[in-house]
């Protein structure tokens, strides 16, 4: 098995070193292929996908063949704020809900450039507010997120807060960027370890969100935000990221507060591998880790 997942992960190293960015085609093109690659990563058959119009904005319903009817997951994609959707991520979507036994809804908030913040922080909370309006219990409820949209379910609690809105049993982080204005070590550190992403790049898909609000306003860089008060956290990063500061620098600045927070960093791992899991034996050991945390915070049905 450990021979299997070096050649996967050798094959996945090598696919994201080629692959272009949005600045070397472009936005249209970049999204455009991010839709593509989709096509290789074909959601289990006993799963169903239901769309599904959540105040206007459009969404999908995932449940896998066994789930709890009552727990369910608010799923924000990543995507750098201007690319990803609901097809994209389907497959990583479903297989969290498979793992946690729980139906998994995922909006598919609007994207910049065309809409900046706070565009998408809105459509989340449309979303949030929308699932609570039918029915769905805080308690039975948790907000997830890769990458980009993991920066955004921590900005979604902290509005949550700021609004006096329940808030959920729980959050999942996965390689959250959750400092826009780049301003950690691993940056450095990490440059040219980390396949998919680099400082420049990150710099570049920054201004497109933020247009000309402040890097290190809290709801756009969450990091800076009063993290007290927050349900408890789980966030898994790589070590080989540029990005693993800000998950160390969340997960102090959570614990400083008092609240609830898991770090797990991964070894050899880099930003979102779980996005891999139909190849990579290690992103489904962490998807599956994901799972188990949240049966455990909403006392969820036995594993089957």
């Amino acid at each position: 098995m450990k021979h299997l997942n070096s050649k996967a992960l050798a094959a996945i190293l090598r696919h994201l070193r080629s692959s272009p960015t949005f600045e070397s085609i472009g936005v249209d093109q970049y999204r455009t292929l991010l839709e593509k690659s989709a096509k290789a990563f074909k959601v289990d058959p006993g799963t169903r996908i239901s769309p599904v119009s959540v105040d206007q904005v459009p969404g999908a319903w995932i449940t896998p063949d066994k789930t709890n009817g009552n727990h369910v997951i608010l799923y924000l994609h990543g995507g750098g704020f201007m690319g990803g959707s609901i097809n994209t991520h389907k497959d990583l979507g479903a297989r969290i809900a498979a793992a946690a036994g729980a139906r998994l809804l995922m909006p598919g908030y609007r994207l910049a450039p065309e809409h900046p913040f706070p565009a998408g922080l809105r459509d989340a909370v449309t979303a949030y507010t929308w699932l609570l309006d039918h029915h769905v219990s805080p308690e039975h409820l948790v907000v997830a997120g890769d990458s980009a949209g993991g920066g955004l379910a921590l900005s979604l609690l902290l509005k949550l807060k700021e609004k006096q809105i329940p808030l959920p049993r729980a959050a999942v982080l996965i390689s959250p960027w959750a400092d826009l204005a780049c301003t950690g070590e691993s940056h450095q550190l990490n440059l040219g370890k980390d396949p998919m992403l680099n400082k420049k790049l990150l710099v570049s898909t920054a201004a497109h969100y933020v247009d000309k609000t402040r890097l290190t306003h809290p709801l756009v860089s969450p990091v800076h935000g009063d993290i007290s008060g927050l349900c408890p956290l789980l966030i898994q990063v790589g070590n080989r990221e540029v990005l693993l500061d800000d998950s160390i620098t969340l997960a102090a600045r959570a614990k400083e507060a008092g609240v609830e927070v898991t770090l797990e960093i991964w070894e050899e791992m880099f930003h979102v591998w779980h996005y891999f899991a139909r190849y990579l034996d290690t992103a489904r050991d962490a998807i599956d880790g994901i799972g188990g945390w949240i049966r455990a915070r909403l006392k969820a049905w036995p594993q089957p």
